[in-house]
């Protein structure tokens, strides 16, 4: 499907475009509940950008997500929708909305808590791109709860990567927010029923962790979400997958890749350094889903647990960025052994750190709206 050209602009006059329709640091904008403070930029995109802004009154500080007006990308309706139904549910892998509003003419916003750092960026923090065993599959577990609890509502992401996961200090304890719902598509109907699957349609999420089916322009569902999930997984253990050399214009050696990692020698390549046998059972799962498929997760967390079980691997081991050393400890199954009442963790140097991380949501767009 061709697009209006008149709907194209050259990166350039984007750029321009869209800097001209957002606010400067301390401007105010109104939302349909209070009224907030604009402060620094936290992240840009191609159709907007993130904010740190100050609610008036209280002195609370949140994230306000921006969308320049007048584009063809309508991807924070889909935020907005997506969010609401999460919080209604009362999932606990989402952040919490707090407002929106909009300016005639300029943008429209949505208010949200405020996150940590995503996965990506903690990644890269750590040697060779990758994480500990440890803190990759306790992450594998949580980012599989989330999905469950998305397509619980109805809902399949389109791009799950890491960047689109972001860690929170809370009560003690970190937790884990999938973001970024701009590619979502409401999947089910309002009965609960599943909508029939498009005979075809154009690409959606992020080459290097698309499905193969989002490759040959099937439409996706809950199964789609789970194998990028497994690659995913797969990097955090390896810092790299197979195809991560192919550029975008590339796409079709990249499907070529995935489909090799399918053969006994390429899943051995894809897997050399992972919990061969449980990964070997995921993966074979996730291919012998179906779009009508209801993916059984408990299995899945299974046998992320079986994994760690036979690999020595505690499930209240601390993650990767609470120890005051960032080396990687250069096997990839043996991750940190040290038990967190003996390990001494720098907090305060950590969340500094942190904060000085923080974003919200990874404001590159991959993709386009349904």
């Amino acid at each position: 499907m061709s697009r209006d050209p008149s709907l194209e602009r050259s990166s350039s006059e984007a750029s321009s475009f869209v800097t001209e329709k957002l606010p400067h640091t301390n401007n105010v904008i109104r939302g349909q509940e209070n009224v907030y403070s604009v402060g620094r930029k936290i992240a840009s995109g191609r159709y907007g950008a993130v904010y740190e802004v100050l609610r008036r009154g209280d002195g609370k500080h949140f994230a306000a997500k921006l969308e320049v007006s007048d584009t063809h990308f309508h991807g924070l309706n889909m935020d907005y929708n997506v969010l609401k139904e999460a919080n209604k549910a009362k999932l606990a892998h989402f952040c919490q909305l707090i407002d929106r509003g909009k300016i005639e003419g300029h943008f429209k916003f949505m208010i949200m808590q405020m996150l940590g750092p995503n996965l990506d960026k903690l990644r890269q923090e750590f040697q060779a791109n990758r994480f500990s065993a440890p803190t990759a599959l306790r992450l594998g577990l949580e980012m599989l709860s989330a999905l469950e609890e998305i397509h619980s509502i109805g809902f399949v992401h389109r791009d799950v990567k890491p960047s689109n996961f972001a860690v929170n200090y809370e009560m003690g304890e970190w937790n884990v927010y999938m973001i970024d719902f701009g590619l979502c598509r409401q999947y089910k109907s309002k009965n609960g029923d599943i909508k029939p699957a498009r005979d075809q349609v154009q690409f959606r999420g992020t080459q290097r962790y698309a499905s193969l089916n989002a490759h040959n322009g099937i439409e996706q569902s809950p199964r789609d979400d789970l194998e990028s999930w497994f690659y995913v997984l797969v990097e955090f253990l390896t810092g790299e997958l197979p195809w991560s050399i192919y550029k975008k214009r590339e796409r079709e050696m990249a499907k070529k890749a995935k489909e090799l990692a399918r053969t006994s020698e390429g899943t051995a390549e894809l897997l050399q350094y992972c919990p061969r046998t449980e990964f070997r059972r995921i993966m074979k799962y996730i291919d012998g889903l179906g779009y009508l498929s209801h993916p059984d997760y408990t299995f899945l967390r299974d046998l992320i647990q079986l994994a760690m079980k036979n690999n020595d691997i505690k499930a209240d081991q601390l993650f990767d960025w609470e120890y005051e050393s960032e080396e990687s400890d250069g096997e990839a199954i043996e991750g940190s052994s040290k038990n967190p009442e003996d390990t001494t963790v720098a907090m305060n140097g950590l969340c500094d750190k942190l904060d000085r991380m923080v974003q919200t949501v990874n404001g590159k767009d991959n993709g386009n709206p349904a």
